[in-house]
């Protein structure tokens, strides 16, 4: 029987299965054992420096309107839920769960952002206010929502408000159409747009008054 020669593809083999093989095996014979140990090195790194895996419960400390406020909670607790369930803010509220409606909406160093797709984890460190810090006098968002009558059924009014609270401390001075933008992530199951425009509107001259 003729012995086979390794230079040759097997039958069966493509000619690319062929070439694609030889030029690995061409590859490692080069690499010394100097290179081989500087790869074995960067992957450790890689694995160093990559995302940690977090498991369990975790001590944390949130800085949640002025107070700093500790507890433990698991990874994937949302903000929302360590707020209500954890640390008793119980301002945002769940009604969606999916990141749709508003309601649970808070303000993280001065931007909206909806509490129930937010990890509690990832806002260590960052500034959290939720409706209960909010000033509730004649020149307030709250009174201006109760004056304008900018609820219903109450679901989506903490989101609303916080909203607008967020909305009118970037811009003092909206028009209706800054307005409309400014809470368009926010929905209002019972129709009360027009009260929380004019609520918002009212607000802004409140506070511009009071300036």
């Amino acid at each position: 029987m003729a012995e086979h020669d390794p230079t040759k593809p097997r039958p069966g083999t493509s000619r690319r299965d062929f070439l694609r093989g030889s030029g690995l095996a061409a590859a490692t014979a080069v690499l010394t054992a100097p290179a081989v140990a500087a790869l074995d090195e960067a992957k450790a790194a890689a694995v160093e420096d990559g995302p940690k895996v977090l498991s369990g419960e975790l001590p944390i400390t949130l800085q949640v309107n002025g107070h700093e406020m500790s507890c433990k909670v698991e990874p994937r607790s949302t903000l929302l839920d360590t707020l209500r369930h954890r640390l008793d803010v119980t301002g945002p509220k769940r009604v969606c769960d999916r990141g749709s409606c508003g309601a649970c909406t808070v303000i993280v160093d001065g931007d909206t952002v909806y509490s129930c797709t937010t990890l509690a984890v990832s806002c260590q460190g960052h500034e959290i206010r939720t409706l209960e810090s909010f000033d509730t006098g004649a020149t307030g968002v709250p009174h201006a929502f109760h004056q304008h009558d900018a609820l219903m059924c109450g679901y989506c009014t903490p989101g609303f408000v916080t909203a607008c609270k967020a909305m009118l401390e970037k811009n003092p001075n909206p028009t209706i159409e800054e307005a409309k933008r400014g809470l368009d992530g926010n929905i209002c199951r019972c129709g009360t747009y027009v009260g929380v425009l004019e609520a918002a509107m009212a607000a802004a001259k409140a506070m511009k008054k009071e300036a």
